[in-house]
């Protein structure tokens, strides 16, 4: 099921979200704005959940990042994606448990974080 969170709650649920999938293995993509197929592209695939940040900047609207690292890496190589300019939020569940967000910006584009199973 596919909930849009609303503007309201981001920094509640995103929160709430972070807590309750902290170090889960990822995959994260990215879709460009509509009818830009070839500006589709996988960020990474494997790396552990971290946490999430929302903030707010009257220039750019709403920003989240997302912070990933490897697993059981000596050095704890980390990768942090953030989209600015954030106009949508939805959190997708299966039997009640988190399977992906989708983050889209005002441009169109759509970041999605898949768990692995």
């Amino acid at each position: 099921m596919r909930k849009n969170i609303k503007p309201l709650s981001w920094q509640e649920d995103l929160t709430d979200f972070g807590q309750r999938n902290k170090m889960r293995p990822t995959i994260l993509e990215v879709l460009g704005r509509p009818r830009e197929v070839e500006s589709d592209f996988w960020l990474e695939d494997g790396m552990l959940f971290t946490g999430m940040a929302l903030e707010m900047d009257a220039e750019r609207g709403p920003s989240v990042e997302i912070m990933l690292q490897v697993p059981a890496a000596p050095t704890r190589d980390h990768m942090t994606h953030t989209v600015t300019g954030v106009k949508r939020v939805a959190l997708e569940t299966v039997n009640g448990r988190d399977e992906a967000l989708e983050i889209e910006d005002k441009e169109g584009a759509v970041t999605i974080m898949r768990f692995e199973s």
